[in-house]
């Protein structure tokens, strides 16, 4: 099906869509400041493969925060009946390029963590989860 939208609506959508500062990343870096007190915590480090959204360079941990839509988290993620053909290669694109992120940042010796968005609301319980496991391993390696 081809997008209902004219060109300049489709890119005037696109365009108000933010890719960093979203209310997810604002709690992640508030459960990053509880889970690592007095740690440098790094934004949008550009000259790291991926560009995490949080990097704690005395750690060498990088943390994600993944939205579901545009990473296709399988709990939520879905491609858009509209358009298909942009979005199926589109959302792929993401997948591989998280998967080609995590494996460059790992060979630097950078822990990784993804995040994904719904796991940051409703208490943050699965998210609090994993932050607590990176630290547990961080604590046994070092």
């Amino acid at each position: 099906m081809s997008d209902w939208l004219t060109k300049e609506q489709r890119t005037r959508n696109m365009a108000a869509i933010r890719s960093s500062g979203t209310s997810p990343e604002k709690r992640l870096r508030e459960l990053l400041s509880e889970f690592f007190p007095r740690r440098r915590i790094d934004a949008r480090r550009s000259d790291l493969p991926g560009r995490p959204d949080y990097y704690l360079p005395g750690l060498r941990l990088a943390v994600f925060a993944d939205g579901c839509f545009w990473h296709s988290c399988p709990k939520h993620g879905r491609v858009p009946g509209d358009n298909d053909h942009y979005w199926r290669p589109k959302l792929q694109g993401n997948r591989n390029h998280d998967r080609q992120a995590t494996a460059a940042l790992r060979r630097q010796g950078v822990r990784v963590v993804r995040i994904w968005e719904h796991e940051l609301r409703k208490g943050a319980v699965d998210a609090r989860r994993k932050l607590q496991r990176a630290r547990r391993n961080l604590r046994n390696d070092g």
